[in-house]
């Protein structure tokens, strides 16, 4: 029976790996898409259809076969096909992505739903250690491994076709096929011990993976609530995953909430979740963040809650339950996302974010409310005795040893400095597809010693969830500082090769989506030599709304110790516009027109007929512009290099 057991988790548990990386890429695919429309105020069809393949998806756990004579074959074919489905998702084309994640998710319901009809433990048991898997191959910086895109072009028409770094995932693919082949083999040997899933189990298994994806399983969210190290969190925020496989530790749990009377143990445990997410998100500092490391452990715990002892005639409402806990996920992230873009949809959803992650947990907690019989903490987890300890701690150490690779800068010195001002647009090119890894070659190529980022996202679900400065920063090993300006997550940022000093941001007025601006002092201890880096993006739109933002910026500028100063930013105007004129008026130099370089258009990326994107100087001498052809993002890369008088 143990071989049996170990082959279901494994199965099971790559299932849910897989499943967690398809949301993640559906949302962000459909998000972008939608952003896009919003822009456009159109929606076309292509959007229409992808969210109604979408909502086929989502219904499918519903259809499910309900008999147990059925459930072994239902769930090793539903296991190979998203197996097969996660495959082509590794295809950076995103039509191809997008439509192989939805029958991905549609799979994995099926899967779930029949799953939780066999063997509830094994079900709770598949999610913790996927989750913890994913956490794993996130662990480097934030960004999976198995979705990296090493750049092998391929031109297809007027497109291109990026051929990605296929290795991981293939092997993660063929491993979930053998086991599912051989779990089908050991199925007589396998319990049967089914469970029901009720409304509110459905609206529970959607908060759960609600707050999964977008805080408590996102070291790099955590870490930008709070401002602590992401190395620092990664391997305990991994742990407290793992933890709650272990029997003993569930045990403890149990007996602690038993000091409370038995109808009041449910308010407790919500009471307690809801309280370390507000206070991680208010406070700050390590203090915070372990908070919310707790907050993980609480909802990883809250699983075991979510199913119930079933009778026979209860199991056909496994299936629409969980379906019903899907549609909960797709409109919770939906909802998040819309905060972002307030702006553009509604007002009042401003600084709304925390609001939908406290609807997720309270339905989440919600089972936990009613009266159980027995405690389910006491429940022995699906697989053979020492394996969860064998799993726990070297998944908390491998987190350990990744999440430390690569995170010491690489200091550079010189007689010049090379500044850059980039909009990345949030990791996507103007044809819509997520080119992370192209925009940090485009850097790479452009030899700047200092780089300001606009539209930078640091764990969005439209942004695969990455921490794109995270990122950027331990793969070009330079030195990173983040400003928000939206829900904490969406912002501006510089990367330096120098030590970046003193800091100072601040938020800009004017309509439309929050934008700000920031000040920090890169220096050069081998020469002695200090500058001040200014990054901003304005708004486009009013005069009167732009000089604003502008007087704004032109304080900071003020504030700034005596020196020389650089202005790095997306003006969002061309240069006969007013604020490139006042800026010249205040003493700051325009590299183009001291070297005489005409033009030097800089959107969008393909044939650019704008000039938006500057690199502006006060008290140095400068040396040379130029930008990077480059269709990473919208824009251009410009590089400035200048020098002391």
């Amino acid at each position: 029976m143990g071989a049996a057991r170990v082959f279901r988790l494994i199965e099971s548990s790559l299932v849910v790996l897989f499943f967690i990386q398809a949301i993640r890429v559906v949302f962000a695919i459909l998000l972008s898409m939608a952003g896009g429309a919003l822009a456009a105020r159109q929606v076309d069809l292509v959007i229409v259809n992808s969210h109604l393949a979408l909502i086929v998806a989502l219904v499918l756990p519903w259809f499910s076969p309900r008999t147990r004579a059925a459930l072994p074959r239902t769930l090793m074919i539903s296991a190979i096909l998203v197996a097969v489905a996660r495959l082509l998702i590794s295809l950076n084309l995103s039509f191809l992505r997008l439509y192989a994640g939805v029958a991905l998710v549609g799979f994995a319901g099926v899967y779930f739903a029949s799953l939780l009809r066999a063997n509830w433990r094994a079900w709770i048991s598949s999610i913790v250690v996927g989750i913890t898997i994913d956490q794993l191959l996130r662990a480097l910086d934030t960004y999976d491994l198995s979705l990296r895109v090493i750049m092998l072009e391929i031109p297809m028409g007027t497109r291109t076709l990026g051929i990605p770094w296929l290795g991981v995932q293939v092997f993660l693919s063929a491993v979930a096929i053998l086991a599912s082949l051989a779990a089908r083999r050991s199925t007589r040997q396998e319990p049967y011990e089914p469970a029901f899933l009720t409304v509110w189990g459905g609206l529970a298994i959607g908060g759960f993976w609600v707050v999964e994806t977008l805080l408590l399983s996102m070291p790099g969210v955590i870490a930008r609530w709070t401002g602590v190290s992401y190395a620092g969190l990664v391997p305990w925020l991994i742990l407290v995953t793992a933890l709650p496989l272990l029997p003993s530790v569930r045990k403890l749990i149990g007996h602690t909430l038993g000091l409370f009377d038995a109808h009041l143990r449910g308010w407790v445990w919500m009471f307690v979740l809801l309280l370390t997410i507000i206070l991680g998100n208010r406070l700050g500092g390590p203090a915070a963040a372990g908070i919310l490391i707790v907050a993980q452990f609480v909802a990883v715990l809250s699983l075991w809650w979510i199913p119930s002892a079933s009778e026979i005639t209860e199991i056909e409402q496994v299936g629409p339950s969980f379906s019903l806990g899907m549609f909960v996920l797709a409109l919770l992230v939906y909802a998040y996302s819309l905060t972002f873009e307030y702006a553009r949809t509604f007002l009042w959803l401003k600084d709304q974010g925390l609001i939908i992650i406290v609807v997720a947990v309270v339905l989440l907690t919600f089972p936990r409310l009613w009266w159980h019989e027995e405690d389910l903490w006491e429940a022995p987890v699906v697989v053979p005795k020492g394996v969860p300890i064998t799993f726990v701690v070297p998944m908390a150490v491998f987190g350990l040893m990744l999440s430390g690779l690569g995170s010491s800068p690489t200091m550079t010195t010189g007689n010049t400095l090379r500044v850059a001002t980039y909009n990345i647009n949030e990791g996507y090119d103007a044809g819509q597809n997520f080119r992370l890894e192209l925009i940090a070659r485009t850097i790479e190529a452009g030899l700047a010693d200092v780089v300001v980022l606009q539209e930078v996202d640091a764990g969005r679900p439209v942004g695969y969830g990455v921490d794109q400065v995270q990122f950027l920063a331990r793969r070009l090993r330079m030195y990173q500082y983040f400003q928000p300006t939206v829900e904490g997550l969406s912002g501006i940022a510089i990367l330096s090769k120098w030590p970046i000093g003193e800091q100072h941001q601040t938020l800009l007025p004017g309509p439309g989506i929050q934008k700000g601006a920031f000040r920090v002092l890169v220096g050069d201890p081998a020469t002695g030599r200090y500058v001040t880096v200014l990054g901003t993006q304005l708004s486009p739109g009013q005069e009167e709304d732009r000089l604003q933002q502008l007087a704004v910026l032109l304080n900071l500028a003020l504030d700034s110790q005596a020196g020389p100063v650089v202005l790095a930013a997306d003006l969002g105007a061309s240069p006969d516009d007013v604020v490139y004129q006042q800026l010249l008026a205040n003493g700051f130099v325009d590299p183009n027109i001291t070297l005489g370089i005409e033009q030097g258009f800089t959107a969008p990326s393909r044939n650019p007929t704008l000039r938006h994107d500057y690199v502006l100087v006060r008290g140095l001498i400068p040396i040379d512009s130029r930008q990077v052809d480059s269709a990473a993002s919208d824009h251009r890369l410009v590089v400035v290099e200048v020098g002391w008088p």
